[in-house]
């Protein structure tokens, strides 16, 4: 009976890069960073929907983040996505706060 030897979750993740890349070709910059703030982009919109408490985000911090968001996705725009779109979520919450619904 054959046994299954354990891979460690790193080997089967460059295992998995490896093959990508194989069959697409190398990673490409430029979508790695639209993939990187697309992730923070939801990440803020998720945090905005706990902190008002509703679903759709109101229009005025989905404005503001999405124009955070295209801002990042220009070249030459090197800032983290994260730390940006959460202090974008952080003041679209505040104005959204001060002036009512």
């Amino acid at each position: 009976m054959a046994t299954i030897a354990p891979v460690a979750p790193e080997d089967e993740r460059a295992f998995a890069h490896a093959l990508v890349e194989t069959l697409l070709g190398p990673a490409d910059a430029r979508a790695d960073r639209d993939v990187e703030v697309l992730h923070a982009h939801a990440a803020a919109l998720a945090w905005i929907r706990e902190a008002v408490g509703s679903y759709p985000t109101p229009i005025g911090i989905a404005i503001a983040l999405e124009q955070v968001a295209a801002d990042l996705r220009h070249d030459g725009d090197d800032r983290d996505p994260v730390l940006v779109l959460g202090e974008a979520a952080l003041r679209a919450l505040a104005a959204y706060r001060s002036t009512g619904p």
